[in-house]
C-alpha cells in the first residue's frame, strides 16, 4: 500500500490535487483531478509503488509521448513518489461510442468519420511501434465540441493489463487486433453490433462460421463502400477480387475516399451524431443569394407628352446603348428629359443612316437586266460529218488518199457526202467483227485450259476454321472466382466457381437467369469467372466448354508483373471476343501473353428455361 494517503484533496507533486474518485480495479484508482497551476481538469492514474505494474506503467508514460496525434488524451506528467505511481493525463469529457448506440446505429457518414478519426490515431500509434491493445466503443469519445479522442491508450493497458479477446479470430498480435478492432468500430457504427477482437459490452454481432455477417447483411441500406472496408479486415480469408485491408493506414486511406472533406462530416456537438451531414453548398450559390434580384424585363419608358418631340424607345436620349441593355431601377424610376430623336439604327454590319435611303422626287426605277440568250438546241445525235482532226484526211491531190483517221477510206471533201451510209455501216461491221474475234479467242482459251487440267487436280472447298483443341500441357489454375463488378450484390454463385475447373465436364458454374435479353437482361455489360493460375505464365490459348449455344464471350487478362486479383475490368486487358456456335470453343490469343489472372467474361447468353443462363463447365488455360 502506499505511504502517501490517497483520498480527496491529497496534492500530487504539488500541483495535482485529487478530487473524485472514478475507477479502482485490483489496487489501481483512477481520479479526476484539478491542475491548481493552470486551474483545469485532468485525469490521474495511480498505483503503489511497489505494485508489480509500475515499472511498466513509468515505461508506457514515457513512450506515450513519442505519439503527438491530438486524437489522444496527452501524458501531462508522471513520477514514482512516496510510495505512489502516478501519471496525470489530459482530462476529457463526452459521450464514449457505446453510449451514443443506445440510441441506435449512426448514420453512415458519421459512421464513416468517426471511424476514419480513430484510424488517424492508430496510424499515429503505428507509426511509432506502439499498440492501443484495447480499441472498442467504450475508448472511443465524442466531445462536447464535436472532436474524436481515444482514451485508454497505452498507460490504461499498463494498469488494467491485456483486455479479454475473441477466441474466434486465432491469435492475433495486438498491431492485428488494433486493425480488426478498428474495423470493429466502423461495423459497430453502421449497426449497434460489435465484432472486434477486443471484448465490449455492446452486443456481439451475429456470425456465420467463424466471421461476422457483413453490415449489410446485418441492417438494410449501409453503403456498399462502407460494407467491402468492413469485410476485407473482418473476413479477409473470403474477400473476391480485391486485396484484404490488414493496416491501420490501409483502412484510413479507405474511409478518407469515402469521407472526403473531414470537415464537412464532422458534427457539431454530440447530438448531431444521429443526423445526417448538411451537403454543403454548391460553389456560387452564397453569392447568388446575397445578391440583390434583378429584374426579369424593364418596363418600356412612359409616352412623352403629345407637343414633344418623338423618342425612340429603343435607345436612351443621346446614349449608344443597346436595346436589351438591363436600367438600374434607380436609373428608371427617374426618366430622362426628353431630347432630340437620335437617328442612328443598330445594323448587323455597321450603323446605317436613315437619310441615306430617302427617295428623291425624280426617283424612278432602274430597268430591268436583259434576258439571257437562248441556247439553241443541241440534238441527241449528230447530224453533220464527224470532225476529222487535221492532217487526218487523205490528200485531194492524190486519187486514192492516204488514210489518217480509223474507219475513213475518202475523207469528206465538204457539203454532204453521199456515201456517208455507207461509211457508218462499215464502222458497225468492224466493230462487231471485233468483239466476235475476242469472243472466240476466250472460249479457246478457255478449252485449252480444261484440256490441260487433270481431274485429280480439281479445286477442293475452301477450307474452314478449324476448332480443333490445341496442343501443349493444360496449366494449372490453382483458384476459380466469380466475377461481378456491376452486380448489386457483386457476386453471382460463388459456391460454383471450383466446378469450372474440377476436369468434370458434366458439371460446372452457371450465371444466374436473365429474363427478355440475352445480353444479360440488359442490366450490366458481362459477368464471368476469373481463374488464379498461381503465379505468372505465358498462356497463348484457352478452350472453354459450355452448355447451350450460341454463348459470346470476351477472355481479358491482367498486365504482366500484377499479382493481385482484378477488382474491375480497368485492371485487366481485352485479349479476344467470339460467339461460340457449339458447346466447344477455343480462344486463341495473337501472340503468347504472361499473366496470372485470365478472366472469362460472358457478354451473350443462349437460351434456357425462363429466359437466358450461360453456363462453363470447364475452362482449361494452354501454353
Amino acid at each position: 500500500m502506499p505511504t502517501s494517503p490517497m483520498s480527496p484533496g491529497t496534492v500530487l507533486g504539488g500541483r495535482y490535487r485529487l478530487e473524485d474518485l472514478l475507477t479502482e480495479h485490483d489496487g489501481a484508482r483512477f481520479w479526476r483531478a484539478t491542475d491548481v497551476v493552470l486551474a483545469r481538469s485532468v485525469a490521474v492514474h495511480a498505483v503503489a509503488s511497489d505494485d508489480p505494474r509500475s515499472a511498466a506503467v513509468l515505461d508506457a508514460a514515457r513512450s506515450s509521448v513519442r505519439v503527438t496525434d491530438p486524437h489522444f488524451l496527452r501524458v501531462l506528467d508522471c513520477d514514482d513518489d512516496d510510495g505512489l505511481t502516478w501519471v496525470i493525463n489530459e482530462w476529457g469529457e463526452g459521450d464514449s461510442l457505446d453510449v451514443m448506440l443506445e440510441q441506435g446505429p449512426l448514420p453512415p457518414a458519421r459512421a464513416a468519420w468517426l471511424a476514419r478519426e480513430v484510424s488517424e490515431a492508430i496510424v499515429a500509434a503505428h507509426a511509432q511501434g506502439l499498440c492501443h491493445g484495447r480499441l472498442n466503443p467504450e475508448s472511443v469519445l465524442v466531445t462536447e465540441s464535436g472532436a474524436v479522442k481515444v482514451i485508454g491508450f497505452v498507460v490504461y493497458t499498463a494498469f488494467a493489463g491485456r483486455a479479454g479477446r475473441d477466441t474466434s479470430y486465432g491469435v492475433v498480435n495486438d498491431r492485428d487486433a488494433d486493425v480488426i478492432d478498428l474495423a470493429g468500430i466502423l461495423f459497430a457504427a453502421l449497426t449497434g453490433r460489435w465484432p472486434g477482437v477486443t471484448t465490449s459490452r455492446v452486443p456481439r454481432a451475429p456470425r456465420e462460421g467463424q466471421h461476422p455477417l457483413r453490415p449489410r447483411q446485418v441492417r438494410a441500406g449501409v453503403p456498399r463502400t462502407l460494407d467491402a472496408i468492413c469485410d476485407r479486415v473482418l473476413n479477409r480469408e473470403a474477400s473476391r477480387h480485391v486485396a484484404p485491408l490488414s493496416t491501420a493506414l490501409e483502412v484510413c486511406a479507405a474511409l478518407s475516399d469515402f469521407v472526403g472533406d473531414p470537415a464537412a462530416m464532422a458534427p457539431i456537438d454530440i447530438p448531431a451524431m444521429h443526423q445526417e451531414p448538411e451537403p454543403a453548398p454548391e460553389p456560387g450559390a452564397e453569392a447568388e443569394a446575397d445578391s440583390p434580384a434583378q429584374p426579369a424585363e424593364v418596363a418600356a419608358p412612359e409616352p412623352a407628352p403629345e407637343d414633344g418631340p418623338e423618342t425612340d424607345p429603343k435607345t436612351d436620349a443621346g446614349a449608344d446603348v443597346p436595346a436589351a441593355a438591363v436600367i438600374p431601377p434607380a436609373a428608371a424610376a427617374t426618366p430622362p428629359a426628353p431630347a432630340e430623336p437620335d437617328q442612328t439604327m443598330p445594323h448587323a454590319f455597321g450603323e446605317l443612316d436613315p437619310t441615306d435611303l430617302s427617295r428623291p422626287d425624280d426617283w424612278e426605277p432602274a430597268p430591268p437586266p436583259p434576258p439571257f440568250e437562248e441556247v439553241a438546241d443541241r440534238p441527241l445525235f449528230a447530224d453533220h460529218d464527224r470532225r476529222v482532226p487535221a492532217g487526218a484526211a487523205p490528200d485531194p491531190a492524190t486519187s486514192s488518199g492516204t488514210p489518217g483517221w480509223p474507219f475513213y477510206e475518202d475523207a469528206p471533201t465538204g457539203g454532204d457526202a453521199g456515201d456517208r451510209p455507207r461509211r457508218r455501216w462499215r464502222r458497225l461491221l468492224v466493230i462487231v467483227l471485233l468483239f466476235a474475234l475476242a469472243g472466240a479467242m476466250y472460249i479457246a482459251f478457255d478449252l485449252g485450259r480444261q484440256d490441260e487440267t487433270p481431274e485429280s487436280s480439281a479445286p477442293s472447298p475452301t477450307p474452314t476454321p478449324s476448332a480443333a483443341i490445341p496442343t501443349g500441357t493444360p496449366i494449372k489454375v490453382f483458384r476459380a472466382a466469380d466475377f461481378d463488378p456491376e452486380g448489386d450484390p457483386p457476386s453471382e454463385n460463388p459456391d460454383q466457381t471450383p466446378l469450372a475447373i474440377d476436369g468434370n465436364p458434366s458439371t460446372g458454374w452457371k450465371t444466374l437467369v436473365y429474363r427478355d435479353d440475352p445480353r444479360l437482361g440488359g442490366l450490366k455489360s458481362g459477368v464471368g469467372i476469373v481463374l488464379d493460375l498461381g503465379s505468372e505464365q505465358a498462356v497463348g490459348s484457352i478452350e472453354l466448354d459450355l452448355a447451350g449455344a450460341p454463348t459470346s464471350f470476351e477472355i481479358w487478362t491482367s498486365p504482366p508483373g500484377i499479382d493481385d486479383p482484378p477488382v474491375e475490368l480497368a485492371d485487366l486487358r481485352r485479349r479476344v471476343g467470339q460467339t461460340a456456335t457449339g458447346t466447344l470453343s477455343v480462344a486463341r490469343f495473337e501472340s503468347p501473353v504472361r499473366t496470372r489472372y485470365i478472366l472469362v467474361w460472358l457478354t451473350k447468353l443462349p437460351e434456357a428455361p425462363g429466359g437466358f443462363r450461360g453456363e462453363i463447365t470447364e475452362a482449361i488455360p494452354r501454353p
